[in-house]
């Protein structure tokens, strides 16, 4: 039975024009059903953690993983597998690049002391502007860096192949072994990756359900603090370091919230407000005491830093610590839980619905949309990989460029859309998730997608012959990550820096080519 999708060396160019948008306009729609399906998922509290840190990242990778895999499956597949690379490189480097410039331009606001006002809400200046992200966006970014040096598993045994003069063929064949290590490379890496991914998603997941309850007065600071010590590590070193991190993760919204003039120091009269805020109520005697204990300085107020030392020495006080309210006085909660709740939000025709409708119709839902987005993706990944492979060879131009430039607004373009929707909110928090899902898209990418590459090179008997395409991606995301992890604020200069990246990656590619002779 012969493909019910027409060949496009038959098509003009119009046609193939035509086909290609047809095509990509298929591709971005399965793209946004799947992702659309998998956010639906995480109104399940209890899937909610799996899903935002193993599923998500996973089928957000589906799109560029079968372009790769019907890349190298055809007759011609040394040749046309030059697409999948380009939608790798491509989806890698725009994914870096367009999105954290729309993240930097529209979620920037005034610098103050070279850190971001986020309570400015005048517009910014074009100079003097920026955003900044929490230090959660450092460690994504060793991992992404990390993860980088997979490519180079088979690209050092490709470049003395070549530098022997071995055919293609002969190279395959050596290349064999090499493909085979790089597959459990890059399974490893993606393994240990999802798990990084869940444990770090349901610790925040945690944490921040403990903040919500102290917002609504449903707990006290007391019992925030037996939750960190029953939580801690059982290595009593490892123990302390994260009782204090959790600790300022629990306490720093509810200090910036009394820190009126951004100076990060408290005085006497925000003290009492911000501990009752907490759910802890002292008599003036305590807040004396602790403005006299804490303030090591002398100036009357009390630090960030001092405060949480505070509340860390009062946590392992067994006495203040069982005298403590456990929570808030009934009068107080009760009021509080008739607040509005910061919560996903329900689609409408779900609403009135009991939970247990709730929960099946949002799994009937979400299986639906996901189910269809892949089956999508896996009927139009071929005859798209056909229609780029065949613009390269009508326009002379190797048909990685095309799939570098159009692959990737394909299958991708959603973020785009995401980046800008975190940006407008400028918080630092909307910030953190924008940057932290392109840096978790580029682990993907350097995983799970290389990884397919890595079974085609085996299975095919295919060979490596991509030196400048990884010297480039890998140069690139290089660049962007040392950005990100020597400086947690980012001003338009560096945004547009940033946005340079993605041409630069075309024109270094080229220039390796050209000008340097690398395959």
């Amino acid at each position: 039975m012969g493909s019910p999708f027409i060949e496009p060396g038959l098509m003009n160019n119009s046609q193939l024009a035509f086909m290609t948008l047809v095509y990509a306009v298929v591709l971005y729609q399965a793209s946004g059903m799947i992702a659309g399906g998998s956010e639906m998922l995480q109104l399940v509290p209890s899937i909610a953690g799996i899903v935002g840190s193993i599923v998500l990242p996973i089928l957000g990778a589906v799109p560029d993983g079968m372009m790769v895999l019907f890349s190298g499956v055809g007759p011609n597949a040394q040749e046309t597998v030059a697409v999948g690379i380009g939608a790798l490189a491509g989806s890698t480097v725009m994914l870096l690049t367009f999105p954290w410039f729309i993240c930097i331009a529209c979620g920037r606001v005034p610098l103050k002391d070279g850190k971001p006002d986020w309570s400015n809400k005048e517009p910014p200046p074009l100079c003097g502007s920026g955003i900044a992200f929490a230090k959660t966006i450092k460690k994504n970014t060793k991992i992404m860096l990390a993860t980088t040096v997979l490519y180079f598993v088979i690209q050092v045994p490709a470049t003395w192949e070549e530098s022997l003069g071995a055919s293609d063929k002969e190279q395959g064949k050596r290349e064999h072994q090499p493909a085979m290590v790089g597959i459990i490379c890059c399974s490893v890496a993606f393994v240990l990756y999802l798990i990084a991914s869940f444990v770090d998603a349901n610790e925040d997941k945690q944490l921040l359900e403990v903040i919500k309850g102290i917002e609504k007065k449903q707990i006290s600071i007391a019992a925030a603090l037996s939750f960190i010590q029953s939580s801690s590590e059982s290595d009593k070193e490892q123990a302390l370091l994260e009782t204090n991190t959790r600790l300022k993760k629990i306490c720093r919204p509810f200090f910036k919230r009394y820190d009126y003039n951004g100076d990060g120091s408290l005085g006497v009269s925000e003290l009492k407000p911000l501990l009752h805020d907490l759910g802890y109520y002292p008599n003036v005697q305590t807040v004396d005491e602790l403005l006299r204990d804490q303030d090591a300085n002398g100036d009357g107020e009390v630090s960030f830093d001092e405060f949480v030392k505070y509340l860390y020495d009062f946590m392992l006080d067994e006495k203040k610590m069982s005298n403590a309210p456990q929570f808030a006085p009934p009068h107080v909660r009760k009021a509080a839980e008739e607040e509005d709740d910061d919560e996903e939000m329900m689609p409408e025709d779900l609403v009135n619905l009991t939970p247990a409708q709730q929960l099946r119709k949002i799994l009937i839902r979400a299986t639906w949309w996901m189910s269809v987005g892949s089956v999508l993706i896996l009927l139009f990944s071929d005859p798209m990989v056909d229609c780029l492979s065949e613009w390269g060879n009508r326009l002379n131009i190797s048909s990685f460029y095309i799939s570098f430039v159009l692959a990737p607004f394909a299958s991708n373009a959603s973020e785009l859309l995401s980046a800008y929707t975190y940006a407008v909110k400028k918080t630092e928090r909307n910030m953190t998730t924008a940057l932290s899902t392109l840096v978790g898209a580029a682990c993907m990418n350097n995983t799970f997608v290389l990884g397919i590459f890595f079974a085609l090179i085996y299975v095919q008997g295919l060979c490596w012959k991509f030196t400048a395409e990884t010297i480039a991606m890998v140069v690139i995301q290089w660049i962007i990550g040392l950005m990100a992890y020597t400086s947690k604020t980012q001003n338009m200069v560096k945004g547009v820096i940033i946005l340079l990246c993605y041409p630069g990656c075309l024109f270094l590619v080229w220039s390796l080519k050209n000008w340097a002779g690398l395959d």
